[in-house]
């Protein structure tokens, strides 16, 4: 009796799945000039839909300098807070994380997110660290211990809104609406997912420009919010060398992609036109890319963009250059997950095998705290 409705269950779900599917990038026989030629419309395409500000006037640039607000030390790394324009009429804080014991140049990471201190672990009013329970989300924190200088970011909508704004905001998601809104009013032809990806490529500028920092040498990473803002950046911008996302939802119904905050009503628009995830990240090849899978990101679900990226990928050599971890525990990252990623990340960055010990650490710590 069981079986007829199974068998409709299946046939449903395998539409769903061939409607979401992602479209072959090459067709057959094309090689490495055949998907240049195509490469540069489809980043057009992208960078329209967009709408980042940077691109319509480029001088703009050279006026948005980061200027440094404070400098403090942690028992884990040295701060550094810059205030950046972002913008005519908005701002971005960024901290810089430094290793203590810095000699010379080493990698840089950008890592987004709300704002730097659930990515640096500390309460950047009070310098006081932050609970344990969210310790596998201090992504800043871990990478700066396995000598990376970081770049922890604050994202719209926070950076849009004056403090005033966001205190007479509404509840639940009411600050999100209320940044969109005032975006949308004040420059119509950005879209959030725009704003949230320029603001990460400049903050590459500052990082970039850190005298302990080898500028060739620049990964971006993050979780969620800061997932998405990665992986949008890290496929755009070639100066970042590698990408970390960490379930961000690469497919366009697995997450909240139509919300005003980040396409809107123009996401309808886009996937009309044929735009779809696994196309930016072929346009990132040769630049290494690592998906941390959990809930929104299932590797049924996100591997067939993957594996059609890939074909691009394998133009410029790189049979490893895409590769993912599903730990099928949820939105949070495991342990293990980063682990594995961070193992990853610091071949690509020519970086010192990590020693995980502070991060078994702080997964003690976490252990501890939930029970």
């Amino acid at each position: 009796m069981l079986l007829r409705p199974l068998i409709f269950f299946l046939v449903v779900l395998a539409y769903a799945l061939a409607a979401e599917a992602p479209k072959s990038l090459l067709a057959p026989g094309e090689g490495l000039g055949e998907w240049e030629a195509k490469r540069e419309g489809l980043v057009a395409r992208w960078e329209q839909a967009l709408g980042s500000p940077g691109r319509t006037d480029p001088n703009v640039l050279s006026s948005y300098q980061a200027e440094p607000l404070e400098i403090f030390f942690t028992p884990e790394f040295k701060g550094v807070l810059l205030r950046q324009r972002t913008g005519p009429d908005s701002w971005q804080r960024i901290l810089l994380m430094v290793p203590l014991h810095l000699k010379g140049k080493t990698a840089g990471v950008v890592v987004p997110f709300y704002d730097p201190d659930r990515m640096c672990g500390y309460n950047l009013k009070t310098k006081a660290k932050l609970g344990p329970e969210r310790n596998t989300a201090f992504f800043g924190l871990h990478l700066v211990q396995q000598g990376y200088v970081v770049a922890a970011i604050e994202a719209y909508p926070f950076n849009v809104l004056t403090p005033a704004e966001q205190a007479a905001s509404k509840g639940g998601m009411g600050v999100w609406r209320d940044a969109a809104a005032k975006l949308a009013k004040q420059h119509p032809q950005w879209t959030g997912m725009g704003k949230l990806t320029y603001d990460t490529r400049l903050a590459a500028d500052a990082l970039r420009g850190f005298e302990g920092v080898d500028p060739t040498r620049i990964a971006v990473m993050g979780h969620s919010l800061g997932g998405k803002m990665a992986f949008y950046a890290g496929c755009l911008d070639h100066r970042f060398k590698a990408v970390v996302a960490s379930d961000f939802g690469i497919a366009w119904d697995s997450t909240n992609w139509g919300d005003d905050w980040y396409f809107g009503s123009k996401l309808k628009t886009m996937q009309a036109a044929g735009l779809s995830h696994e196309q930016l990240l072929a346009c990132a090849a040769p630049t290494e890319f690592f998906l941390i899978a959990g809930q929104y990101d299932s590797q049924a679900a996100s591997w067939p963009y993957l594996a059609e990226a890939r074909k691009v990928h394998r133009l410029y050599g790189k049979e490893d250059s895409i590769e993912m971890f599903d730990h099928h525990t949820g939105h949070q990252p495991s342990w293990d997950s980063l682990k594995s990623a961070y193992l990853w990340l610091a071949r690509k960055m020519g970086m010192p095998r990590p020693d995980f010990t502070y991060l078994d650490e702080l997964a003690r710590e976490q252990a501890k705290a939930a029970k």
